[in-house]
């Protein structure tokens, strides 16, 4: 692959907006069939730095349209993949986008920037209410490479290298316009997230005027952090070519087998002590001490498994057993109540306690479907270490011991309690979990027995 990387000057002067446009379009006309792939600076409807909302949606008004058809025609004429970031207009407000062309110039991916800072929020006013919702990296593929995207703030946000990293992706592309870090900084960051993640960065920005040691250093760099281009403060396009599906590979720790960072890292990982969550996230299925509470009650609300869900958790409840059963649309759900999917549940609740997750089939073996499904769930909210799958047909449960080894089947040996004399009884035989409703006295009852 030829990746081709666009740094256009760039002026804190509003007035020069259209010279530096045309300058921006002279660029793009001088990309070539040579290049496979074609990255633009963020905002690049808006040339120079525009101070107030007016000014930024006047400037975007005017130049967008003609950007994105120059885009488009420059992905069709040089028959490569281009990223450009700019606005776009949603039913909900402007927004930072990174818009993805293919080799045909049609758009098929737009990203919206994920952390917004506060000039983007409150001077310009960006529509920004998606930013508090759970999310997980946008990826797009592309002629068989997977991309991931980083927009200029996203890059300092290095607790999302991880998830990033899980999604096993090629390319990470970043469209900036930082405009007060040295070049030595940026340098650092696009290392350290190319080595992190696997991946090699290809992040174009812009030249400031009169600054020499700051803003631009528009860069590719590879999974081993070693810089193919960094252009620093140079105005032009720079290009160079490498294989994305070349990665690095290292022993991970003394006498294992090769791997990449993330996952050396990602063995080790201690989650529960920094990932977004905080308090709320507790020990994986792995780490935590038996005999555990599970909770299968309704806590006076049976009417809202949600709510009762949300009840035993906020007692701190060890595990919680959702018993669960698919519906004719291949939707995964609540065998007691189907308007409560598994997804709102992990959405709420994953990595908050341990899930039992019971999958009741009645009878129909259609797990070559339903395992996939679940399993993909449980990776896209990061729950695989906090699970474990039951199922009332034992051909399913072999096939998922088979398929998916990591996450255990809940073959433990389980006692009910719900007064203290059982729970003591249940405990002094040597159950491994006691199931109650009682949760409180439950709770205090088993620490005396935990190992």
């Amino acid at each position: 692959m030829k990746a081709c990387v666009i740094q256009p000057p760039y002026s804190m002067d509003l007035s020069l907006s259209d010279a530096y446009f045309a300058k921006k379009l002279e660029m793009m006309d001088a990309c070539d069939p040579s290049m496979d792939l074609i990255v633009l600076p963020e905002y690049s409807d808006v040339p120079c730095a525009a101070l107030t909302r007016e000014d930024n949606i006047a400037c975007s008004e005017k130049y967008r349209l003609l950007l994105l058809e120059k885009a488009a025609e420059t992905a069709r004429r040089c028959h490569a993949v281009l990223f450009v970031n700019a606005y776009d207009l949603t039913p909900t407000g402007y927004r930072n986008t990174t818009y993805a062309f293919d080799r045909s110039g049609t758009v098929v991916g737009k990203y919206y920037k994920k952390h917004l800072p506060p000039s983007e929020q409150f001077t310009v006013a960006l529509d920004s209410d998606y930013t508090f919702e759970p999310s997980v990296p946008y990826v797009l593929t592309i002629d068989g490479i997977r991309y991931a995207f980083l927009t200029c703030y996203d890059f300092y946000f290095y607790e999302a290298f991880a998830a990033i990293a899980r999604e096993n992706v090629d390319i990470i592309i970043g469209c900036s316009l930082q405009r007060s870090d040295t070049h030595e900084a940026l340098e650092i960051m696009g290392r350290f997230l190319a080595y992190n993640t696997n991946a090699y960065v290809v992040r174009a920005s812009v030249s400031l005027d009169g600054s020499p040691d700051i803003c631009g250093s528009s860069m590719i760099v590879t999974p081993t952090g070693k810089m193919l281009v960094n252009m620093k403060s140079r105005v032009g396009l720079e290009t160079a070519e490498f294989d994305p599906h070349e990665k690095y590979y290292k022993p991970a720790g003394f006498g294992g087998k090769p791997a990449p960072h993330y996952e050396y890292i990602e063995f080790g990982r201690h989650g529960w002590q920094y990932r977004p969550g905080g308090f709320a996230i507790v020990p994986g299925d792995r780490f935590m001490k038996y005999p555990r509470v599970r909770s299968v009650g309704g806590y006076g609300i049976p009417e809202n498994p949600m709510a009762a869900i949300g009840a035993a958790v906020g007692l701190g409840v060890h595990e919680i057993q959702a018993d669960l059963c698919c519906t004719h649309d291949g939707v995964l759900v609540l065998q007691s109540d189907a308007s409560v999917r598994l997804e709102d549940i992990l959405t709420k609740f994953s990595c908050h306690t341990i899930l039992v997750l019971h999958l009741h089939t009645d009878g129909q073996s259609s797990g070559e479907e339903i395992l996939p499904r679940l399993h993909a769930l449980l990776h896209r909210y990061d729950c695989l270490g906090h699970c474990r799958f039951a199922c009332d047909d034992p051909a399913l449960l072999e096939q998922w011991t088979v398929l998916y080894p990591e996450i255990p089947a809940d073959d433990r040996r389980v006692m009910y309690a719900d007064t203290e004399a059982e729970a003591r009884a249940a405990l002094e035989s040597g159950a491994e979990v006691i199931v109650t409703e009682n949760v409180p006295e439950m709770m205090a009852l088993t620490e005396g027995y935990r190992k």
